[in-house]
């Protein structure tokens, strides 16, 4: 299994001649309700790249658990890293790789707020390179069609479609019994240190309460489908581009 952090010299040297891809993955630690474990940006991102390092040549660099977690800081539990040093972070990882001579970074995120960050880190890390970085935010880039299929409400924060993805990945970390859905709607863009418990009750945007175990595994398993793909892809050197 290729997870770069259990490589010695000698075989990190062979497997990175065997692979143009290394996959970075990004999450946080923070709040999801009374019913999800805090780490669930973390688990699920990683889950899918331990399918990847079982079945491609890809390094998969041990994952950064932390993100710009400020809406949920005032919860207990939380921890959040400020922009800059997330940012500062994420570009020197980058730079990390690409001199080692990987071609492209798959940057596996579970975290909405960490996009950003980890395009402006991109941006910096890949000039005077010929590397590339792929953001993928597993959670809405992939299985769309799946959870169309399978989702009878919105998608949220630890609502039914998070919960139902970590009961298909951790169900020993869920507790159902305390599931309790709660969405919040304001007719603008509200930002408050002070008002974040009301912005997100629990920490919950969502329906959690139809969570169920069987839509969970189907969206992983479509999500490692397309990312399976896509490291095929990126190993021949083709960009995720498609020409109209």
């Amino acid at each position: 299994m290729p997870q770069w952090s259990e490589q010695t010299l000698a075989s990190f040297e062979r497997k990175a001649k065997e692979t143009k891809v290394a996959v970075m993955v990004t999450g946080s630690i923070e709040a999801h309700g009374d019913h999800l474990p805090l780490g669930c940006d973390l688990i699920l991102p990683t889950f899918l790249a331990e399918r990847i390092a079982q079945k491609t040549k890809a390094l998969v660099l041990p994952p950064i658990p932390f993100g710009e977690s400020w809406p949920m800081d005032v919860f207990k539990g939380t921890v959040s890293l400020r922009a800059g040093t997330l940012l500062m972070v994420y570009h020197d990882v980058m730079k990390a790789v690409f001199r080692h001579g990987f071609r492209f970074i798959l940057a596996l995120n579970g975290h909405g707020l960490n996009t950003p960050l980890l395009r402006q880190a991109a941006e910096e890390a890949t000039e005077g390179t010929d590397g590339t970085v792929i953001i993928v935010d597993w959670w809405s880039d992939l299985a769309k069609s799946v959870r169309a299929q399978v989702l009878e409400s919105p998608e949220g924060h630890a609502g039914e479609d998070e919960t139902s993805e970590v009961l298909a990945v951790r169900p020993d970390l869920v507790d159902m019994k305390v599931a309790k859905g709660a969405r919040v709607r304001t007719a603008f863009r509200v930002v408050s240190a002070s008002h974040r418990e009301e912005l997100l009750p629990r920490g919950v945007y969502g329906e959690p309460e139809g969570a169920t175990a069987e839509k969970g595994k189907a969206i992983m398993k479509k999500a490692e489908e397309e990312l399976l793909l896509l490291v095929e892809q990126l190993e021949q050197g083709k960009l995720p581009i498609t020409e109209k």
